[in-house]
């Protein structure tokens, strides 16, 4: 998910604990009252420092949270066909364009699971830019425990055009994370 490539994605689309508990997820757009424990918000607060890294094209954020030899997952969906889901060097990610414009990727009703140092985060998501819905699609992050830290492993992420209906949060006040966007402010 390298920020060129996103960009270009844009264009094209227009420590040991116990496995969390496993409920249903619940539909991707119902409202949550769901509460994480402390180590699931730990790793729910690294997601949303990627997201704000990729979306800032903050390269300095970006070295500190993902894991250069990983590689990263993309496909993209529209309701006649599927292309085929294509991976990305993480280490691709750290390059941004030098006038890549800012976007914003929320989630929400994210499913956290984790074990001893390995977490993986499940969510729905959208993204937008200079305001306008783009497109949706569900985000999984997998994360390892290294050096005392959470941080990213791979990304593998839907690209839904005309997946917003189904799977938009039902408030944006569910969505995470909320602060710290260069682009368009919160709704």
């Amino acid at each position: 998910m390298r920020v060129t490539l996103i960009a270009a994605l844009l264009a094209a689309t227009s420590a040991c604990t116990t496995v969390a508990a496993s409920a249903p997820p619940p539909a991707a757009n119902a409202p949550t009252s769901r509460t994480y424990t402390d180590q699931e918000e730990e790793v729910l607060a690294v997601v949303d420092r990627m997201l704000l890294a990729v979306g800032n094209h903050d390269t300095a954020a970006l070295e500190d949270l993902l894991i250069n030899e990983g590689v990263s997952w993309f496909q993209t969906i529209t309701p006649d066909e599927s292309s085929e889901v294509e991976p990305f060097r993480n280490e691709d990610l750290m390059s941004p364009e030098t006038d890549a414009d800012p976007f914003i990727e929320r989630y929400w009703n994210p499913t956290v699971q984790i074990r001893s140092g390995i977490a993986h985060v499940w969510a729905p998501y959208e993204l937008r830019d200079n305001g306008k819905q783009i497109h949706c699609g569900i985000d999984g992050f997998d994360l390892v425990y290294l050096d005392g830290a959470w941080r990213v492993a791979s990304i593998m992420s839907t690209m839904e055009p005309k997946g917003c209906d189904a799977l938009t949060a039902a408030s944006p006040s569910a969505m995470r994370p909320r602060d710290g966007w260069k682009e368009t402010p919160n709704q």
